[in-house]
């Protein structure tokens, strides 16, 4: 990374960059913005767009890039200037290159993923065919790391909050196969349309089950298959943007967790994948029709 001082254009652009990474968080993204800039002019925007577009390419440089190709009607832009909220990763680093960006200016350190020099320098390998000109960190650092440490503390927050409005108790199926029933009738059979017969299996009694309770009304369920599936989570209509579907899964993941398992899986409507990222699972393989509904595979590491 060499060293250069910013002006006031460099300074300006960083603060549309911010403004991005602004939108973002709005958004539930994590907050990380980009603008590609060539002879002076913006040309292309970005901002982490991972969750909304079930793409985890989508982040905000790559995002820039795409808007850019299509400004300049060309896969490469020689001779701009590329500015990123926070320290490139590795997979943003190499499309930086290989779209011959001539310097790049980044806010925040990324100490996970930082291919600028935090964690790996893929700019400075000499073996690779392209270099960019300059590439140089620190341009309102504290401002884009600030955003970082207030998102991320308010994601502890709403998750801790989500987790303890509803009492979620450990359930079994010989003693509550009715009340799981009950709920996963209105909602996989009544409401989705499931059918009747598709809905109870032969793993239910082979399963942990998570049932949420709200002033002894049950309002939601989940289960834990014996090789780590989780499964059957369903909230009721009531009840639906109050947590319930987060405390559910908290608890099972917990439960597999004192188990000794080290990974858990689901199949996720695709409507769902967002909230599920959320906790960390990760997708998996292609799109399939599960009772005519359509799935993706996840996974998470415990």
């Amino acid at each position: 990374m060499t060293s250069v001082t910013f002006d006031a254009d460099d300074e300006a652009f960083m603060r549309d960059a911010l403004a991005l990474a602004d939108a973002a968080a709005t958004a539930g993204e994590v907050p990380i913005g980009a603008v590609v800039v060539v002879a002076g002019k913006v040309v292309g925007r970005g901002m982490n767009r991972v969750i909304r577009d079930g793409d985890t390419t989508a982040h905000a440089e790559i995002v820039a890039l795409r808007e850019a190709f299509r400004s300049v009607n060309n896969y490469r832009v020689p001779g701009a200037t590329v500015y990123t909220t926070v320290e490139p990763c590795a997979m943003c680093a190499g499309a930086l290159l290989h779209a011959r960006v001539e310097r790049i200016v980044w806010g925040a350190p990324d100490l996970k993923f930082g291919a600028a020099g935090s964690v790996i320098d893929l700019f400075a390998e000499t073996k690779l065919n392209h270099h960019a000109r300059t590439v140089s960190g620190g341009l309102f650092a504290d401002a884009s790391a600030l955003r970082l440490k207030q998102f991320f503390a308010r994601k502890r927050d709403s998750t801790a909050s989500a987790t303890s409005t509803f009492k979620v108790k450990t359930a079994t199926w010989p003693d509550d196969h009715a009340t799981l029933k009950s709920i996963r009738f209105e909602v996989f059979v009544d409401e989705q349309k499931v059918p009747f017969e598709s809905e109870v299996d032969d793993n239910d009694p082979l399963s942990i089950h998570a049932i949420a309770w709200a002033d002894g009304v049950a309002a939601g369920c989940g289960r834990l298959l014996p090789d780590g599936h989780i499964g059957r989570m369903a909230v009721r209509k009531p009840f639906r943007g109050q947590g319930v579907g987060a405390a559910v899964l908290v608890h099972l993941m917990e439960r597999a967790r004192q188990r000794g398992d080290h990974e858990v899986v689901l199949s996720a409507q695709t409507h769902a994948i967002g909230f599920y990222e959320k906790f960390g699972f990760v997708v998996e393989n292609d799109e399939y029709l599960d009772c005519d509904i359509p799935h993706r595979d996840m996974r998470k590491i415990l």
